[in-house]
Parts: C-alpha cells; structure tokens; sequence
C-alpha cells in the first residue's frame, strides 16, 4: 500500500519548468504506473478504495485515472458508490495535460459513461460533456465522444448539459490529412487536432454516418429549445454534406425537410440552398421535400387560409416524417412573421391595424380582439423576437413602436465588446495555426496555388493596369464576386 501511494503521488514534481522536461517526467512516471498495474497482486485493485481517498484527482490526474480504470475494468470492484462517486468527481476536476497522455483510459471510461447505465443519465451527460471541454476548451475537434453523448443526451431528455458541448464550432475531424504530431503532447498551445486523435487515444476513428447524426441529434435539440438560428445551422450541415458521387443520404434527406421548417422560423422565408450544395442531392431534396416547399411557398404570403389547407392536406406526411411539432410551430410563428415584417413599411402602427393587417394560419382568420393581438405583441416582446414597446395615446389607442435591431452601445459596453473578441481571437491562433499548416502540405490545394498563379501571370501580360476587374471571374473561389466587365 505504501509504495503503491508513493508511487501515484511521485507525479507531478516541483521542478517541471517547461514542456520538454515535463515530457520525459511523465513518461518515466508511465512506466511506473504501468508496472504498478501489472504486479501482482495488483496493489492498484487491491488498494484502489483508499488510494482514491488519499490521491488528489486534480493534481495527481494520471495516478488517480489509473486506479480509477483499475476498479472501473472489466466491472467494478470495492464499494460501488464509492467509486462511481469518485468517478464523477474526476471527470468534472482532472487536470487536462496530464490525461493528454491517458488518452485511451479516458476514453474507455467515457464510453463507460456513455453508455447510460453506470451513472443516471442525467449526471453521465453533465460529466461528460464536462470531460470532453477540459481535453479540448474550444471546443472544436469532433471525436467519437460527441456522437455518443449526444445520441445519450437527446434519447433521454437530458439536453441542457450537452448545450455547451454542440455550441461549439466544429472545426477538425478525426483522421483529417496531413494532420501535424506534435514533438511533446504537453504543449498547451497546441491545436486540438494535434493531441486529439487514434493514436493518442483520446478518440477512436468516426465514420461520415456518426458526423451527419450528431448533427441532425443537435438540430433536434435546438429545435425543443426554440433555437432556431442554430437548429438551422445544424441542419444546414446536413444538407450540405459532401457525398461520393454526389449521392443523397435518407439522413440528409430527413434533415433538409427540418432545413425548410425551421427557415421559415429563423427567417421567416425559405432560403436558397448554399451554393455548395452537391447538384445531385439538391435535385433529390426538391423531389422529396415537395410538401414541405409548397408550405414555404405559402408561408410568405398573406395566404393564411391556403397555408392552412395546405398543411392538413399533407398531415399524413408530417406524421411520418415526425415532423408534426415543427409544423405547429411554422402555424404558430407565421402571424409573428407577419407582425415582424410590418417594421418595413411601418416606425409606428395601432394595434388595432395590426390585427385587421394580420391574420393566423391556426384559423386562416384575424384575431377576435384587440386585446387577443395585444397579448400576443406582448408575448413576443418577453421573448425577445421582436424589439419594440407598446404604448398608449391620450386618447386610449394602444400603439406598437418598433425599436431598432440593436442600441447603440455605451463606450464601456464597447471596450468590453473589443476585450471580449480579443479574447476570442486569441483562442482561436492555435487552430488557425493548424489549418493553416494542414491547407498548406495539401496537394490539392498547392495545384490550386499553381494554377491561381499562373492565371495571375497570364492576365498581368493582358492587363498591365492591374485593375480590380481584370481579376475577378466566375471562377472565383470565395463566390459571389463576378466581372461586370
């Protein structure tokens, strides 16, 4: 018991000062827990409840991790509540850095988690959404981890922790090319993508199928919270995916039909598809989302019986298709929209107009009274989707005032504004620096440097002028920019 402490407590030392020091401190102490855990009779099993009471998780993470894997593999063992007590404490406070040379055990313990019957699920999500903001705090590498939690988090209605994970913006992916290793894993200036991967441990490798899920699980989430700018963006993803020749998955084709719904809440208005939509599942999603594309060609109108009609003549559809709760909500929002769109024409309007301008696709007809509009100007007001104040005239008419989008800021609100981003911009150097490393030992994209060059070339001899217009073409990378020329 006694040199089994020792030996968890020998790490960290005092005089670790930079990275590369660190590195070999820790190797050497790996190998001590390695040995540790293959003698007889394992000291780490033996004594694994009273090692735990007396290792620090935070400071003596990888120690702590693996006594932890010893009495977590392959069932637990000693005082259960005991140790799934201790397991949660260790994944809400280990010390990152160190576990970036833990990976496998971590994620075997993860897995462990994700699996929803070790903890009660609403406590397995909180922990691991944790875990997986400590490996990796901006969030942006996708690992095996986020489609379990997610899958683990929406199948059980434990959604509020796993909001601060599919917030993030994804970035990297497991096995991406031409993915830097780094000389020493301790680096914490490292890029996610660097540390995070197979051979680290840390994730095991993803398939296109667990991306496109996690995504369309996160939509799905947002959706039940009413986000829809980012349920779109979810879905948006979906949509957008690229495929092998240009195919159209049953997933994709299920999260463009969500796509069109929650457009017309977050936009009031069916958008375009983004440009980089694969042809060949824009025309699939065309043929399969007719029903969905011609309430969205409805929606836009002052057509409120029409959109009604048109909604219960597809019922069957939204039934299958589960998507009868969105469908409440585009009927529910499509007055809102209405009202939201009357700030074009309108600074000031009495709520009585509104009620005679506006109509509800719940019954294809204007509201009973004043006050029935009223409260539902009010409503939208509280929820903050829509910026204005009602007020009363001397006379009693009760009016509408639409403010602007957003106040002027005050000069400390717009130095902490600055601070803010600077922050942000700071966070994001490390993977900036690693996409940029990617991009440039990619051969397609050094073909691509190539040819741009030698176009340059050719119409620098054409056009010596250098003018903006001699260099923009229908080909142009960042679209949207074409010669007028």
């Amino acid at each position: 018991m006694d040199q089994a402490l020792a030996t968890c407590l020998a790490f960290p030392e005092d005089t670790l000062k930079d990275d590369a020091t660190y590195d070999k401190a820790i190797q050497q102490h790996l190998l001590k827990l390695t040995k540790l855990i293959k003698d007889p009779p394992v000291p780490l099993v033996q004594y694994g409840a009273q090692l735990l009471e007396l290792v620090d998780p935070e400071v003596n993470s990888l120690s702590y991790i693996a006594v932890l894997h010893s009495l977590l593999f392959p069932n637990v063992v000693g005082p259960r509540e005991v140790v799934l007590e201790k397991l949660v404490q260790f994944l809400m406070g280990f010390d990152p850095r160190q576990l970036r040379y833990a990976g496998s055990h971590l994620l075997e313990i993860l897995n462990l988690v994700c699996g929803g019957s070790i903890l009660p699920p609403s406590v397995a999500v909180e922990v691991v959404s944790a875990a997986i903001l400590k490996v990796d705090p901006t969030g942006s590498m996708f690992t095996s981890t986020h489609h379990q939690l997610v899958k683990l988090a929406y199948n059980t209605n434990n959604i509020e922790p796993v909001l601060k994970v599919i917030e993030k913006d994804i970035v990297f992916f497991p096995g991406m090319a031409n993915s830097k290793r780094p000389a020493v894993l301790c680096d914490m200036t490292l890029s996610p993508s660097v540390y995070i991967h197979k051979e680290t441990g840390l994730t095991n490798p993803v398939k296109a199928g667990a991306v496109l899920e996690y995504d369309l699980l996160s939509g799905m989430i947002f959706c039940s919270k009413r986000e829809w700018t980012k349920a779109h963006a979810a879905f948006e993803r979906i949509v957008t995916y690229p495929t092998r020749e240009g195919g159209c998955s049953k997933i994709m084709a299920e999260a463009y039909k969500k796509w069109v719904l929650v457009s017309l809440l977050s936009k009031g208005k069916l958008v375009s598809l983004p440009s980089h939509t694969g042809p060949a599942a824009s025309k699939n999603f065309q043929i399969l989302g007719k029903p969905y594309k011609d309430v969205a060609s409805l929606f836009d109108t002052t057509n409120a019986g029409d959109l009604r009609s048109e909604v219960e003549k597809s019922s069957q559809v939204w039934q299958e298709d589960n998507n009868v709760g969105l469908i409440r909500e585009v009927l529910s929002a499509y007055q809102e929209w209405q009202i939201k769109n009357l700030q074009n024409v309108f600074s000031k309007i009495s709520i009585p107009e509104i009620r005679h301008q506006t109509k509800s696709a719940q019954t294809g007809n204007i509201l009973n009274s004043d006050d029935d509009i009223e409260a539902l100007i009010r409503n939208m007001i509280i929820s903050n989707s829509l910026k204005g104040v009602i007020e009363r005239n001397d006379d009693g008419t009760v009016f509408l005032t639409f403010l602007p989008s957003s106040a002027a800021l005050s000069e400390a609100e717009y130095a902490q504004e600055l601070a803010k981003t600077a922050v942000q911009l700071k966070a994001l150097e490390p993977i900036f620096k690693a996409t940029n490393e990617r991009l440039g030992t990619s051969r397609d994209y050094i073909k691509h440097l190539i040819k741009e060059q030698k176009r340059a070339a050719d119409k620098s001899e054409l056009d010596p002028t250098m003018g903006f217009e001699s260099h923009v073409d229908d080909e142009d990378l960042m679209g949207g920019v074409t010669s007028t020329a």
